[in-house]
């Protein structure tokens, strides 16, 4: 474990990683929190459930929307300028929606698509850094492993914030202050050297396809997709197991068991030195993602589902980063800020249309058939890795790896 605090130490004394990762996790803590403030407060302005829905389905709608063009734009003219204008426009759109509340349906849902269209790519930026910055292999693959569990804590994160807000709040201000920290992460990032440093790379062909003209991406959102899948379920599945052999409050408990198991497996990963190429291991991080997945259906009670999501988690974070790390170097030629936007857009798409699923199986079957839903996709997802797994070995073995280079005293660290 000590090598492992090591190597991430070691990665956050980089003078060009410490601010990213600083005013990265600012600007993202508030993630979850703005959906789930944002619900609270039109449920409390009297919104049907159908309304909410439709109202959230708009902000959703932005950010998929939205997204790619400002990615692209990223892409194309740097990264200070859209993160600044989106940190302005993000919470201003956030508060005029949280306004209208009561008000016209169709300004509601123009200002939801447009507070959604206008969230900071925060993300999008530093997964795009992690790429394209002076980094050895081993710091690179450290960089995505944090990534991973940063994920796990964003999850759990932004819902404590939430809960913090609302002590000294309505959920109205706790959806506006959720906006402003996005855009103060965003404003800090936009100062970064490693940010302000980064330059657009020059592209022979701009057409509508952009980023998804590259097949090996493809692939790489399919994999995510049906990963996505896997871990859809989580929610509906995790509530219904909790009802039934405890009570829907064990539901965060459990949640926050597979948040431990994803630092330890992140960290875990985070510290080792791989010989081989990247995508060697893509086959080998879906296996152990798919017999994971399975585990949740042996559990009895809530300390063995408790047992079994730490073991689910553990494998979440190595296979995150390995398909991180392969999105940044599969990522046509100035297309890799839009690249990972849709990383992000294929993961939310996932996740709803499991929930749906899984929505449908647990009403007819029980909990079990929820947590049986995501082995198949799991299998799947592995057949395709393995299926690929010489093309994404080439394409990791061709990507951006020691700085042998480049100048030692941009690559220092501060001790």
């Amino acid at each position: 474990m000590s090598s492992a605090v090591s190597r991430f130490t070691d990665l956050l004394r980089h003078r060009l990683v410490k601010g990213p990762v600083l005013w990265g996790l600012i600007g993202r803590l508030p993630l979850y929190l703005v959906s789930l403030a944002l619900t609270l407060h039109l449920l409390e302005e009297g919104l049907s459930y159908a309304s909410v829905g439709l109202v959230l389905a708009a902000y959703t709608v932005g950010t998929a929307t939205l997204g790619p063009l400002i990615a692209r734009r990223i892409d194309r003219r740097g990264q200070s300028a859209m993160l600044i204008t989106t940190a302005i426009a993000h919470p201003l759109a956030l508060l005029g929606a949280v306004s209208a509340a009561s008000g016209p349906r169709s300004l509601e849902l123009v200002l939801a698509f447009a507070a959604g269209g206008t969230v900071p790519p925060v993300s999008q930026v530093i997964r795009a850094l992690w790429s394209t910055l002076p980094l050895s292999r081993n710091e690179r693959s450290t960089a995505y492993s944090l990534e991973s569990i940063f994920a796990e804590l964003f999850v759990i994160g932004g819902p404590l914030l939430l809960s913090g807000l609302m002590v000294l709040g309505e959920a109205g201000t706790a959806a506006v202050v959720g906006g402003v920290l996005a855009g103060v992460g965003a404003l800090g990032l936009a100062t970064t050297k490693a940010s302000r440093q980064w330059t657009p790379e020059p592209t022979a062909q701009r057409d509508l396809l952009g980023a998804l003209r590259s097949g090996s991406l493809l692939v790489l959102l399919l994999l995510l997709f049906l990963a996505a899948l896997t871990l859809g379920v989580l929610t509906l599945a995790l509530a219904a197991f909790s009802e039934d052999k405890g009570s829907a409050g064990d539901v965060g408990f459990l949640y926050g068991a597979s948040g431990v198991g994803g630092a330890i497996g992140g960290l875990w990963f985070g510290s080792r030195s791989f010989r081989a190429p990247t995508g060697h291991y893509l086959p080998l991080a879906c296996v152990a993602f798919t017999l994971a997945a399975a585990v949740p259906l042996l559990a009895w009670d809530i300390w063995s589902m408790a047992v079994a999501m730490a073991i689910q988690g553990s494998t979440i974070a190595p296979l995150t980063a390995i398909l991180y790390e392969l999105v940044g170097s599969t990522a046509l030629k100035g297309t890799v800020s839009e690249a990972f936007t849709w990383v992000l857009t294929v993961n939310a798409a996932g996740g709803a249309v499991a929930s749906q699923l899984a929505g449908v199986l647990i009403g007819r079957f029980g909990w079990s058939a929820g947590f049986a839903l995501g082995v198949p996709t799991g299998i799947c997802a592995t057949f395709v890795a393995f299926a690929v797994r010489h093309r994404m070995t080439e394409a990791s073995t061709e990507a951006p790896s020691d700085p042998v280079d480049a100048d030692p005293a941009s690559l220092g660290t501060d001790k």
